[in-house]
């Protein structure tokens, strides 16, 4: 057959055809791919293949390339979730196998050969193909009461106690619920696309535009990002009209794109905030000044003609580059020394930029925005208790969300302190965390949440009245309400801690001092404070490398709190051999990573189910 014969076969199957090489880009795909996936060619050749899935089928997708390497021959159709350039997911069935390179190009590695098929036309009941298992997101409907990543109170509604061994081990169980992917199936469309694209510009919004950095960071080409906002956007919000701000932003959103490649990424991530990803650009410093000359054009919007002017920031991937977060906050740096310099322009990050003055006020500034528009938000890790085999509590964590991604915590927190900020914060997260854990509290009264207080809050003499007040006003049992304190907060001598403890303490609330072992306070003065629980540190639970050390003081900490009424957490467990040698020791309860990391409320159903996976695991293994 004709080379060019082959290649119109290809290029005119009705299935979507891929090319996968072994780094994970995309070396080849024919007309039905795009088609289905709703990018052009040349967004999609180079970009990572993890873009096309589903984040509920990577794992999935991965585990069917590791038994390709161990075992070649093509893999049977299985059913996966793919995701198309405007956020929808479909069902689609996919079938691979591997590529040898060519004996004059050894050098490239093999590649994986993907044939994909829509398969949302068929019933979700019977199958899609054989070998299918069921998506994950269905598996946690099945064996949570049906409930799925929905709002905080439809999912939290069943019965997470511990699953018996035949409903967690038994693979006949989760096939039965072959409604699986029916589950994802009802999932609106229109809201996936919506929680992936800004509705306004049709941008990419921020969690789609950091995917897409992630993906590039793991490719060894070149990586740039200009982070840039308009100057004095409120002002031309005040002057123009909302109608006329909007026109405004499609407008710089238009330009923006028109100034980059067709594979680059250009997203809307807050207001008036932009962002533009640039990917193998030789010349990153041209397109800026592309960018900064076409936003300079005059436009008219509203009836008015306005020159907006625009502060931008470069950051390019460096062998120091971390992560994309580590890049966004140098670009976010470079654009606030442009403000500082007076606006409208661009620079290059330069690492003096983050500790300048103007950065840091910036940050505050941000922060107290984020404040007065009730953008702090709140993730949920839980805690689990091997004795019983139930997730037994949820910590709170505050989280911001900044140029479209989370912000540390140990960054801001400490500017709320300093900044006055911390008390609305607290009480922002302490009412959030009530009212949306309040649903899974309900199932049993020895459920509780916790939140973390900082010192500062104790200084207002009103606030064991504030927690209470909050209590009461999201229904929500003081019983089921803990308070987590490092040590030094219980001997400020600057605050009246104690007589708030004590007060919180008779209505209910339980106290629980986080970090224990970190600082100054020993065994004996835990008889005097108004404690109900402590928390050993994970900088001991790192310690635990293989679980047979010579760790004696674990031991000591849990029998002497034990001794004193206390109950006994400890935190950042990762691995199973740090929760077997806890548990071994008589740990009460347990938390870190191994069972799951923090997650908004409305992930709390998966959360919960990948804690009781996770110590179904650690318990089959003692």
């Amino acid at each position: 057959m004709e080379a060019g014969f082959a290649q119109q076969l290809l290029e005119y199957s009705p299935d979507a055809l891929l090319l996968v090489g072994r780094d994970g880009s995309i070396s080849f795909l024919n007309t039905a791919a795009e088609r289905l996936f709703g990018y052009s060619r040349a967004q999609l050749l180079g970009a990572d293949h993890s873009l096309l899935l589903a984040e509920s089928s990577r794992e999935e997708f991965h585990g069917v390339l590791a038994g390709l390497a161990a075992a070649p021959s093509p893999h049977a159709p299985f059913a996966g979730s793919g995701r198309r350039a405007d956020g929808t997911e479909l069902q689609v069935e996919i079938t691979c196998s591997l590529v040898p390179a060519p004996a004059a190009a050894a050098d490239t590695g093999t590649s994986v050969a993907l044939a994909v098929r829509d398969a949302g036309h068929r019933n979700a009941g019977t199958g899609s193909a054989a070998g299918a298992t069921p998506s994950s997101a269905a598996h946690r409907g099945a064996s949570l009461g049906g409930a799925t990543h929905g709002s905080a109170g439809s999912s939290l509604s069943g019965d997470f106690r511990r699953r018996t061994p035949s409903a967690a081990g038994a693979p006949g169980a989760a096939r039965a619920a072959g409604a699986a992917p029916a589950a994802f199936v009802g999932h609106d469309d229109e809201l996936k696309a919506g929680s992936l694209r800004d509705p306004l510009t049709a941008l990419p919004n921020g969690p789609f535009f950091n995917e897409r950095l992630a993906a590039a960071l793991r490719r060894p080409d070149p990586v740039d990002v200009l982070l840039l906002d308009i100057d004095d956007f409120k002002h031309l919000n005040d002057m123009l009209g909302r109608s006329a701000a909007d026109e405004l932003l499609v407008e710089v959103a238009s330009r923006l794109r028109n100034c980059v490649r067709p594979h680059d990424t250009v997203a809307r991530l807050d207001g008036d905030e932009f962002a533009v990803l640039l990917t193998e650009c030789l010349n990153a410093d041209a397109v800026a000044k592309r960018i900064t000359e076409a936003l300079h054009q005059p436009l008219r919007v509203g009836g008015t003609m306005v020159r907006p002017g625009v502060s931008m920031g470069l950051a390019s991937k460096s062998a120091q580059t971390l992560d994309g977060a580590e890049l966004l906050r140098q670009a976010d740096a470079a654009m606030t020394a442009v403000k500082a310099a007076g606006k409208d322009n661009w620079l290059r990050f330069r690492p003096e930029m983050l500790n300048t003055a103007a950065h840091k006020a910036d940050g505050e500034t941000g922060l107290r925005r984020a404040v007065e528009l009730g953008q702090i938000s709140v993730h949920y890790q839980p805690v689990v208790s091997p004795g019983i085999g139930s997730v037994v509590q949820f910590e709170a964590f505050a989280r911001w969300e900044r140029h479209g991604r989370l912000v540390p915590p140990n960054q801001f927190l400490p500017v709320a302190e300093q900044s006055g900020l911390i008390r609305e914060i607290g009480d922002e997260v302490l009412r959030r965390a009530c009212a949306e854990i309040r649903p899974w509290l309900a199932g049993d009264a020895a459920y509780s949440v916790a939140v973390n207080v900082s010192g500062l809050q104790f200084q207002h003499r009103d606030f064991a009245t504030d927690v209470l007040a909050i209590a009461a006003s999201t229904g929500v049992d003081p019983h089921q309400l803990t308070l987590e304190l490092t040590e030094s907060v219980f001997f400020d001598a600057s605050s009246d801690v104690m007589g708030q403890l004590r007060h919180l303490r008779e209505a209910g609330v339980r106290i629980a001092m986080d970090d224990f072992g970190t600082g100054y306070s020993t065994l004996g003065r835990l008889r005097e404070l108004p404690l109900d629980m402590v928390k050993i540190d994970r900088s001991f639970v790192a310690m635990i490398k293989t679980g047979q050390e010579q760790l004696p003081f674990f031991g000591t900490m849990v029998n002497a709190a034990h001794a004193l009424g206390l109950k006994v957490t400890a935190e950042g467990i990762e691995t199973p051999s740090q929760a077997k040698y806890l548990m071994d020791r008589g740990c009460d309860s347990l938390q870190g990573y191994l069972f799951a990391k923090p997650a908004p409320a409305s992930d709390l159903a998966g959360t919960m189910e990948s804690a009781l996976t996770a110590l179904d695991k650690v318990d089959a293994g003692r």
